[in-house]
């Protein structure tokens, strides 16, 4: 049975909770002494609102909260900060930047239906000014000379084709003296395509992933004259982020708790999470974190 049909299976209750036919005898359960057949409340919810509920709110990565704050914490930022957010998905990493230090937070997402789903969360919660998202086409995009302080992405930029153009842009809109940090699926070496595991999740991910090595950014970012002050390995944090995420999800729900929808979300999702951990288990893929900054002029 492959995965997708046992994780279908778990979850509607085949295996653990054999499905009996009711027989309508016109009498109730408890008249017949016979114990009620319990009814599983399902749970339904959007593609959107599943990864939130993986994730946290306004959140499309493992980690949450937590993981971003430290990611951005070299930062030292303050309301006198602006900062942009790069692959903003749906707007939640930029308010709980503007949240936890009151900085203004720009959120630039490269998906559309992101972009959208974010522009109008952040209206509804009144973040239009604060901590506003709006779509950024990253191939083409341009961006005016020393537009924020600082600048983070989290997991956006491994499917992006023209990752130079992305980058120079990113360091134009630096301020000098300005920061910029960001975590990304990378390749262990030049070669880590061969990899088996690897090469599952390349076929299999939308947009096709196209992940550059850790010393090909370190190059990149050095030919734009950015200083690399941290370039490290976060497979294991990453792996474990994940694992925890699934762990709370399905720790709440009941065989048979989700709607057919829902249910087709869930598995879709899960299998997208487990070729990514394959992935980094066999050592071919890593997600690493860089954090360079601006000579000031």
């Amino acid at each position: 049975m492959s995965f997708k049909e046992r994780f279908r299976a778990w979850w509607e209750g085949y295996e653990y909770v054999p499905h009996v036919p009711a027989v309508d005898t016109g009498d109730s359960a408890e008249a017949d002494g016979n114990d009620a057949v319990e009814k599983v409340e399902q749970w339904s919810t959007d593609r959107f609102g599943l990864i939130q509920a993986l994730w946290g709110d306004g959140l499309i990565f493992p980690g949450g909260k937590e993981h971003l704050l430290k990611l951005v914490s070299p930062f030292g930022l303050n309301p006198a900060f602006s900062a942009a957010d790069f692959g903003a998905g749906l707007g939640g990493g930029g308010e709980i930047v503007a949240e936890e230090y009151g900085a203004w937070v720009n959120g630039y997402e490269f998906d559309p239906e992101r972009a959208a789903y974010g522009e109008d969360r952040a209206e509804r919660m009144g973040l239009s000014r604060k901590a506003p998202v709006s779509y950024l086409e990253p191939d083409t995009f341009t961006m005016r000379d020393s537009a924020y302080h600082c600048a983070y992405a989290v997991g956006a930029f491994y499917w992006i084709e023209n990752k130079p153009h992305l980058l120079r842009m990113i360091e134009k809109g630096l301020h000098p003296g300005g920061q910029f940090t960001f975590t990304d699926y990378v390749l262990a070496s030049d070669d880590a395509k061969e990899n088996p595991a690897v090469q599952a999740w390349m076929e299999n991910e939308d947009p096709v992933p196209k992940p550059w090595t850790a010393k090909h950014y370190e190059v990149e970012l050095v030919n734009l004259n950015l200083d690399v002050r941290i370039s490290e390995d976060m497979s294991e944090q990453h792996q474990k982020a994940i694992l925890e995420g699934w762990a709370a999800l399905t720790a709440g729900l009941k065989p048979g708790g989700l709607a057919p929808d829902t249910m087709q979300y869930l598995v879709e999702e899960a299998e997208r999470w487990v070729r990514r951990v394959a992935a980094l288990r066999s050592g071919g893929l890593r997600y690493q974190r860089l954090y360079v900054t601006k000579p000031t002029e």
